[in-house]
């Protein structure tokens, strides 16, 4: 079997030659079938690339946008975006192994070609980058931002000296142009796969965010923490909605919850009062730097700018307030009185700090679950923060259409998507087919205790590696169909003891569907929801072979306990060869 990393690279490839390769012109590419793999590729990288910064576009646009050559000058793709005013820059690079990272030469010259490009030295660039002269010549003129993307198929750990070079430009580009014009976007494997999983979460980059007395930590992970004003908490809501919260264990929960109405009561009945009433916001960046006008040494107001912010803790406050504010309840004016307080902490630390390499890893799930140890927050919130559920929401999202959804948000959809399942469909459906005589008894009578613990042996009997995307959809669309079953059914029952055999016994007569299509469970592909198998006969006959078999031994048994009960269980099973 595989690497991790070399699975992960499998299935970018597929996706890759799925969404993008047949719109990806290689002409210029010779006819070695090794070298025209890795150059097609490289290629669709840097359309996914484009395409990431400007996610309205469709996929054979971003593949247009592609100049790569021998007489590239180290620009791989090239995108003006009038509406957004923007200009993406790529350059991109295909790791086969999925652990490779930048060379020091490698980021110095595309850097050089970025400069080159705001010195208007297009000449130096091949004919496919030139068709967009024009528009390069609109955005200079109009001073649009520059977005400069280095997009590789490798690890995140850059070396120390390649992330100097890329701060280094990065204070050069905002002391020559302004703070504004320009950005660095480093893309590597796992941002990819994360893009491609859930294709409208966005880095969020904030500049000059006012912090009102702001304090700084530097060890052992750099920090600022203060005050903000419900002005600014209100925009970030209304910029981004819940794009903001994506590393969170869940999304706004509505204007329904006891928390959210507690939090509204005090916005707009005590709003002065509301700094001590609220736990305040945390938010994980990548990194963070002060403006130049920042006085070290009084700190009444910082501005500071932000890199990949995510709010972990305070999604409630946020959705909140912007909800209020989008709705006419409170003005701008309003929120600029209103104290929040605040942390801005950097998740992403390197080496020389004094952390266990284990505590490197985790530190951003670490702080996470310690920051929402209160307020309503389920296990089953916690469990989407493990790595396993994070990999199957990836490569679910590459059997496209499938999703799957691991954090609980607002509220249920009226009309839910058949391609979209969430981490409890994911439960159901699992635990029916591993067929575990204790885990179908947990099911029924407290499926809470699969999530208790993340490493615990409950929930890695259902939740482990071994699982793959494939499964979890053939699962869960199997499930789905004996369920969408089993529902009529119960509306058929005349007497009221086999309604209850039904409703109770669904996860058994369940499992024993899908016992009798292990093929499908099995299979190496997805299979769609309308080839499968009709089960309605099968069902029908375990119905009948069990409420013979309850009304013979257990007459007077309470549904609802016989099928929690492991040794009646077994029973049951044994009338199928099961037990």
């Amino acid at each position: 079997m595989g690497t991790n990393r070399e699975i992960a690279i499998h299935a970018l490839k597929r996706y890759l030659t799925k969404n993008y390769a047949t719109h990806i012109d290689m002409s210029n590419v010779g006819s070695k079938a090794v070298d025209k793999e890795f150059n097609l590729m490289s290629r669709c990288i840097a359309a996914l690339s484009v395409k990431i910064h400007n996610n309205e576009l469709e996929y054979d646009v971003c593949a247009d946008c592609v100049c790569d050559g021998s007489d590239d000058h180290g620009v791989d793709a090239i995108h003006v975006n009038h509406e957004k005013r923007t200009v993406t820059v790529v350059q991109s690079k295909f790791d086969s192994s999925g652990n490779g990272s930048i060379g020091r030469s490698e980021i110095n010259d595309f850097l050089n070609s970025c400069k080159e490009i705001l010195l208007e030295k297009y000449n130096l660039f091949n004919s496919r980058f030139r068709r967009s002269e024009i528009d390069l010549d609109q955005a200079y003129d109009a001073s649009y931002k520059y977005i400069f993307v280095f997009s590789y198929s490798g690890g995140n750990q850059l070396s120390v000296e390649v992330q100097s070079i890329i701060d280094q430009n990065r204070k050069e580009l905002n002391y020559d142009i302004g703070p504004d014009a320009t950005a660095i976007s480093i893309i590597n494997l796992d941002d990819l796969r994360d893009f491609i999983s859930n294709p409208n979460s966005v880095k969020i980059d904030m500049d000059d965010v006012e912090v009102l007395q702001y304090g700084l930590s530097d060890h052992p992970l750099p920090a600022v923490h203060g005050i903000v004003t419900g002005d600014i908490v209100a925009h970030w809501w209304e910029d981004y909605g819940d794009k903001i919260f994506e590393k969170n264990i869940r999304g706004g929960l509505g204007d329904g919850s006891e928390v959210n109405q507690a939090i509204r009561d005090t916005l707009i009945s005590r709003p002065e009062l509301f700094y001590y009433f609220n736990n305040g916001v945390t938010i994980l960046v990548d990194s963070f730097e002060p403006r130049r006008r920042n006085n070290i040494t009084r700190r009444e107001s910082g501005g500071f700018d932000f890199k990949n912010m995510s709010v972990i803790n305070g999604a409630q406050t946020i959705s909140t307030i912007g909800k209020a504010y989008l709705s006419g309840d409170v003005t701008a004016d309003d929120l600029s009185k209103v104290k929040i307080s605040c942390r801005f902490i950097k998740s992403l630390i390197n080496n020389d700090v004094d952390l266990a390499d284990n505590d490197l890893n985790n530190i951003s799930l670490d702080i996470t679950i310690a920051n929402n140890n209160q307020n309503k927050v389920t296990s089953r919130d916690f469990a989407s923060k493990d790595p396993i559920q994070i990999e199957l929401r990836r490569s679910i999202a590459l059997e496209h259409p499938y999703q799957y959804e691991i954090k609980r948000s607002d509220m249920p959809q009226a009309n839910p998507s058949s391609y979209v399942m969430d981490m409890d469909d994911a439960l159901n459906a699992l635990v029916c087919c591993n067929f575990i005589l204790r885990n179908i008894a947990n099911l029924k009578s407290n499926r809470g205790r699969f999530f208790e613990s993340l490493s615990g042996p409950l929930y890695k009997s259902v939740f482990n590696p071994s699982i793959t995307s494939v499964k979890v959809i053939n699962a869960v669309n199997v499930y789905r169909s004996c369920l969408q079953y089993l529902l009529s059914l119960e509306k058929t029952c005349v007497i009221k003891r086999d309604e209850k055999i039904v409703i109770h016994g669904r996860y058994v007569l369940i499992s024993i569907a899908m016992n009798s299509c292990l093929n499908v469970l099995n299979s190496s592909s997805v299979i769609a929801a309308t080839s499968l198998p009709k089960f309605e006969s099968t069902i029908d006959s375990a119905f009948d072979r069990i409420s013979a078999y309850i009304d013979e031994h257990y007459p007077t048994s309470h549904m609802p306990r016989l099928f929690e009960n492991q040794k009646k269980l077994k029973e049951l099973y044994s009338l199928f060869d099961m037990a």
